[in-house]
């Protein structure tokens, strides 16, 4: 691919599985929902190598649900390495099963320029284990970045712990009656955990999660108050698009935008949820 006409960007998330061991109210990919199925490989290629024609992106994030469901994770990863050699590659998980599937933990760590994210969602004597092993096993130095703290070895690959205390639950109502928020973009943006993560879902690009994601959400409920929706739907970014558009789609990253009115403010405090005393797992 000619590197010259590829543009940076510093982040991309890419949505590898829906479903989720936990729910948590104001998930910003509404994995609190049931949902079925998995993303394999060859299908998150076919997404993404168009873009890397066009985007040269600092990072890669592994999305889910909880990504160590997806029983191709390791594919997926191996695969990423291979099409990104110089990019970072981060997996988030709620660390339910990284003992049982340890192996992504040190595969991680063998491919370098990686990070592996905990947010501790709850208190769990596997989520435990799994630190502590994690811990012991690798040899870490303390880094700080961009004002996180995390744990780095020598090639790179790092270990963090984020422990989230409020989500957002980014409509009105319930999903059967979804309405947006219609707050001004900056103070929507001001609370906004997702201020930097362009989103990557069925091919095309999205200014975050919620972006991407609420289409497909509003459908999935027979599109309840489709008027309203109207302003948020169909904003994502195909790779066919022009170099304005591009241009324009990169210039916003880390800014407003008008797509931000449909979340919630700090005025929202209805929206704005207690989340270690709403999170609960799922039944088996």
């Amino acid at each position: 691919m000619p590197q010259s006409t590829r543009l940076p960007i510093e982040y991309i998330e890419i949505q590898f599985i829906h479903a989720c061991n936990l729910a948590c109210t104001g998930c910003a990919t509404f994995s609190e929902l049931k949902h079925s199925g998995y993303t394999s490989w060859p299908q998150i290629e076919a997404q993404i190598k168009p873009w890397l024609e066009r985007l040269e992106p600092e990072c890669v994030g592994v999305m889910g649900g909880e990504p160590f469901m997806n029983p191709h994770l390791e594919k997926i990863i191996v695969g990423l390495r291979k099409l990104l050699p110089n990019t970072q590659i981060r997996v988030p998980t709620n660390g339910l099963l990284l003992m049982k599937k340890y192996r992504i933990v040190k595969l991680l760590e063998e491919i370098g320029n990686s990070i592996l994210k905990i947010s501790y969602h709850i208190d769990d004597d596997l989520i435990h284990q799994a630190i502590k092993k994690i811990m012991h096993d690798f040899t870490f130095k303390p880094v700080t970045e961009y004002g996180i703290n995390r744990w780095s070895t020598k090639n790179n690959f790092k270990f963090q712990i984020n422990s989230p205390e409020t989500f957002m639950k980014s409509f009105v109502n319930d999903y059967h009656d979804m309405k947006p928020h219609n707050n001004t973009p900056s103070d929507a943006f001001d609370i906004c955990v997702a201020q930097r993560c362009p989103f990557l879902f069925q091919g095309k690009l999205y200014k975050c999660s919620t972006a991407g994601l609420t289409p497909w959400i509003l459908k999935r409920f027979n599109t309840p108050n489709e008027k309203l929706w109207e302003p948020y739907v169909n904003t994502g970014l195909d790779v066919t698009c022009s170099d304005f558009e591009l241009q324009k789609f990169l210039d916003n990253f880390g800014k407003p935008h008008a797509i931000c009115r449909q979340c919630p403010s700090k005025f929202d405090q209805e929206s704005l949820i207690d989340h270690r005393s709403s999170v609960t797992k799922k039944g088996r």
